[in-house]
């Protein structure tokens, strides 16, 4: 609520009518609290049950159930559970629970009985609880108990915790677990709520205990191991976003590596920093972690309203981001260095409208002199007008120096107060180092001034939301303005996320020399990237999920040597798009997610890539529709059979030792559609060495040319003679190859976690055994046609922990054999797979290990 110069203070009439209000509440609260029956039970703390109150129905969260699980105490909701079981809520407990509620009353008759001076806003919420009290004194009058008589003490209960946390009393407890974070509600006969006033500009709210206590705990971040000013800064982010809005934690790491929030340290990720600074921030109870099913970690998090209300007065003290009278971020950066794109409500600035008017005017009286007129309504006019009062011109009109164009269109998208502010921003786009776009739909910026914005480190065009509730289209119209990121050389994040029109990325995004994070995701019109994208060196961060109709990735994507983790790549038949042999040449590249776009990709030719990765840790493949083969083949072609010798090579004649050496018998014993290298990978180490000395002795024996072979039909028994005298390096070649085979699969070592989308054969990869995939702990198969999972010819175990089956219609297994394959298994998710029975799942598919 904005401050008034001119409010007093309210008379010591006022105060005592106020306090005789209350007291009729209490009075009237007693005379049914009397009639209730003692209660049954005399385990009930009234204090836990306090801290435990349930929640707003609209919160969609209760309390108290943690202590009730525990079987120690029970709190007012396992009361009114155990009431339920024993045949509904009864006259009985509503009198009991209003007896709770009496007490609660009479401490703030007590309160107020001391306070000198209140404000008057505090009548609404008075009225509200007086609504509510009638509410339910009416139910109770009647025989049969209303069903809303349990929900409107809830109701009630809520909201005398919200007005007690305005009491500025010093021995107040009012703890973060209160219930005072949002509006008075309604009960269900009463009508239109009074909402609380805005919290975080009334003075009586920075006087409580509460706001007190939260500045005690924001002050003490300071204190913690990590730097204090970083853990500041790092929460205040949270207070630009509307209440209980839920923030990913992807999200909230991508904003704080652009503004440098977390400094690079040695042996320790970034992923972990973020973990550790959220985990501060939940042990002293200024955010909380929503917890959703089938999630074993919290990806997002938020903020109590009340918590946030704080958090706007310390944004404010501290010039971080711009805010109204409502506590609501705005675009105005005039006295600080960050902006937010918000949508603008209403109409128009009224002097900016005004403006507009007049130029409107000009043009119209213009009309008949010009035959375009229609066609240039839009164009400003030359005549200059005066506005605001100023001296007006013989013809009546206002005269004002002329807005020039560039300035029209940044006022309207940002939409300033006054052309004051206007004039002032337009003087500080150099200065400018965060521009954030909130909900803003075109956030198109003209290029003009999105050249000036030098010194910007944090361009955030995209979506922030979370995807619950209803997307946020946005949209640009063409994408030269982008062309301006020449000029930009110290923007540390780029996001991109879901914005529509981009068809390309401009060249221009090369000249990014500190780019850390580039974030395309959902970018549904994204056709092709730049080759200029491999000049990016400092780039960690690529995402191209969702990019649907991307075709194109350009190979200089391999030369990015600090990329960590890269989303979205494609996999397709363009002539010189990027390949995953390509990407095994990124030494840091530790998570890859790839979309097979193509039929004439080999899943267990790909081995021969994967074992490259020196670093990848998580890897996700998915098919589409463009990766689904035309037959229903049950495994993908082996490489054995795609790869036939040329008809002049079998003309050739080979000397009878190649013959006998070029196929051994280890090879013939093995299946047709297994490659050399994995028949090499099941023999031991002796095999392994005969088994590559053959080949070294074959590859010499092709090697001889036309000649040598006519010289050797004359002097029968030289190459006999040859091989044996060269045994040695024979020998040592084998041995070296023999090596490389053993060390091949330390690519697929690495890999931790697996994921598999649409998997387009029965057949499970050739590599997907345990003895290949020794580290693998989570392993998740959703959708496609895979009907089962190979055994380890080594008869090894599955090391995996988590396991995820979805949408497997042919996939059989039952729970005696994934307990046999998967000894360590702790967490299985089993989602219409209909085919794997017998799992003690529950509803949700979902089953657990016992914790010891």
């Amino acid at each position: 609520m904005p401050s008034d110069p001119d409010k007093t203070t309210l008379s010591v009439s006022h105060i005592q009518d106020i306090i005789d209000r209350i007291s009729k509440l209490c009075k009237l609260t007693e005379e049914y609290a009397n009639k209730a029956d003692p209660p049954q039970q005399t385990t009930v703390d009234t204090n836990a049950a306090a801290n435990n109150q349930t929640q707003n129905p609209q919160d969609g969260s209760t309390g108290g159930e943690g202590d009730g699980a525990q079987g120690t105490k029970k709190t007012e909701s396992d009361k009114g559970k155990d009431a339920k079981r024993d045949g509904g809520y009864k006259k009985t407990d509503a009198l009991h629970d209003l007896g709770k509620l009496f007490k609660e009353l009479d401490y703030m008759y007590r309160s107020f009985q001391k306070l000198e001076k209140f404000e008057k806003d505090l009548s609404d919420p008075l009225k509200t609880l007086e609504a509510n009290v009638n509410d339910i004194v009416t139910d109770l009058k009647k025989e049969k108990l209303p069903k809303q008589v349990e929900h409107n003490l809830r109701v009630l209960r809520n909201n005398i915790t919200r007005v007690k946390i305005l009491i500025p009393s010093p021995h107040q407890a009012a703890g973060l677990s209160s219930e005072g974070n949002r509006g008075l509600q309604t009960t269900v006969a009463t009508g239109d709520t009074g909402d609380l006033p805005h919290l975080y500009e009334e003075d009586l709210f920075k006087e409580s205990y509460y706001f007190q206590e939260i500045r005690e705990k924001y002050e003490s971040l300071e204190d913690e191991s990590l730097e204090g000013k970083r853990l500041k800064l790092s929460l205040l982010c949270f207070a630009i976003f509307p209440e209980n809005s839920e923030i990913k934690k992807r999200f909230l790491r991508f904003w704080w590596v652009g503004e440098n929030l977390i400094p690079p340290q040695e042996n320790r990720d970034e992923k972990d920093v973020v973990n550790e600074t959220l985990k501060i921030y939940v042990e002293k109870g200024l955010i909380q972690p929503v917890l959703k099913k089938n999630r074993l970690e919290p990806r997002s998090y938020k903020m109590d309203p009340i918590v946030r209300s704080c958090l706007i007065s310390f944004a404010k003290e501290a010039g971080f981001f711009h805010y109204d009278q409502e506590g609501k971020p705005t675009m105005d950066f005039s006295a600080c260095n960050k902006a937010c794109m918000v949508r603008s409500e209403g109409a128009a600035a009224p002097w900016f409208s005004k403006y507009l008017k007049g130029s409107d005017n000009d043009e119209e009286d213009g009309e008949s002199k010009n035959p375009k007129g229609q066609q240039e309504q839009e164009k400003l006019p030359e005549d200059p007008v005066k506005l605001d009062g100023e001296s007006e011109n013989p013809k009546g009109k206002q005269e004002q120096e002329k807005l020039p164009v560039d300035l029209v269109k940044l006022q309207m998208l940002f939409n300033f107060p006054n052309r004051e502010t206007l004039m002032r921003a337009s003087r500080q786009f150099d200065k400018l180092q965060t521009l954030f776009n909130l909900s803003k739909q075109f956030p198109g910026l003209p290029k003009e001034w999105f050249a000036k914005m030098t010194t910007l480190k944090v361009l955030y065009m995209g979506k922030w939301e979370s995807t619950a509730g209803r997307p946020r289209h946005i949209e640009v119209e063409d994408i030269d303005f982008l062309k301006a990121l020449t000029k930009m050389k110290n923007l540390r994040l780029l996001s991109l996320q879901g914005v529509s029109g981009i068809p390309t990325i401009p060249r221009a995004v090369g000249q990014l020399e500190n780019l850390k994070i580039l974030d395309l995701r959902a970018c549904h019109n994204l056709e092709r990237l730049p080759d200029k994208i491999g000049l990016l060196k400092e780039l960690i961060y690529l995402d191209l999920s969702e990019c649907y109709l991307l075709d194109y990735v350009p190979r200089k994507l391999s030369e990015l040597k600090k990329l960590e983790v890269l989303k979205g790549f494609v996999i397709v038949d363009t002539k010189n798009s990027c390949t995953l042999d390509d990407l095994s040449k990124l030494e840091e590249l530790r998570k890859l997610s790839i979309n097979v776009n193509t039929t004439n990709f080999d899943i267990n030719d790909a081995k021969e890539s994967l074992v490259k990765f020196k670093q990848l840790k998580k890897l996700r493949m998915s098919w589409g529709s463009r990766g689904m083969p035309n037959s229903s083949n049950e495994r993908p072609p082996s490489k054995a059979k795609k790869q036939q010798p040329p008809p002049q090579a079998k003309k050739q004649k080979q000397p009878p030792q190649a013959k006998e050496q070029k196929q051994p018998p280890q090879a013939k014993k093995q299946p047709p559609s297994s490659s050399a290298s994995d028949q090499d990978n099941r023999m031991g180490p002796l095999d392994v060495f005969r088994n590559t000395a053959n080949k070294v002795l074959a590859d010499n024996a092709n090697r001889k040319t036309t000649n040598e072979e006519d010289s050797n039909k004359q002097n029968g028994g030289v190459l006999k003679k040859s091989a044996a005298k060269n045994w040695w390096e024979v020998a040592t070649a084998a041995l070296r190859q023999a090596g490389n085979q053993q060390q091949d699969l330390k690519g697929l070592e690495n890999l931790v976690k697996l994921d598999l989308q649409c998997f387009p054969y029965s057949a499970p990869p050739e590599w997907l055994v345990p003895s290949k995939m020794v580290n693998l702990m989570n392993l998740s198969i959703r959708g496609g046609k895979l009907s089962y999972l190979e055994h380890d010819p080594k008869g090894k175990k599955w090391k995996v922990e988590t396991l995820r089956l979805k949408f497997l219609v042919g996939f059989k297994m039952n729970w005696k054999e994934m307990q046999d394959w998967f000894p360590r298994l702790k967490y299985l998710e089993n989602v219409r797979s209909p085919r794997i029975t017998l799992c003690p799942c529950d509803l949700n598919g979902i089953w657990q290990a016992h914790s010891n």
